[in-house]
């Protein structure tokens, strides 16, 4: 029995919500216009140069621990000095990013 009411409580939880939103009556219209969608993209974009640069920033914090811990090894070194300079592109790219969706924008825009 004890099942039964904590299996009710449960499915009042996930029906409740759905029956309040029935409450209005219409769905709100969404229309998609230029400046919408030009939004959305730099919603998108700045979501996007954020991830690459945070992982930019790791894979730079990778390659300085690679390098201490190479102990003399060239090929270790060698290794850290690749992952060094991903991670320079990886924050530059992040960084150009915002610079070129301004850019686009722009045009866009006009």
């Amino acid at each position: 029995m004890r099942k039964i009411k904590y299996l009710g409580a449960i499915l009042a939880a996930q029906i409740l919500p759905a029956v309040a939103l029935a409450q209005t009556g219409t769905l709100p219209s969404v229309t998609l216009t230029r400046g919408g969608i030009l939004d959305l993209l730099n919603t998108i974009l700045t979501w996007f140069a954020a991830i690459i640069f945070i992982v930019g920033i790791f894979v730079i914090l990778y390659a300085a621990f690679l390098y201490m811990t190479a102990a003399g090894d060239e090929e270790k070194i060698g290794k850290a000095k690749r992952a060094f300079i991903y991670g320079l592109v990886g924050v530059g790219v992040a960084i150009l990013a915002f610079g070129i969706w301004e850019l686009v924008a722009s045009f866009l825009q006009a």
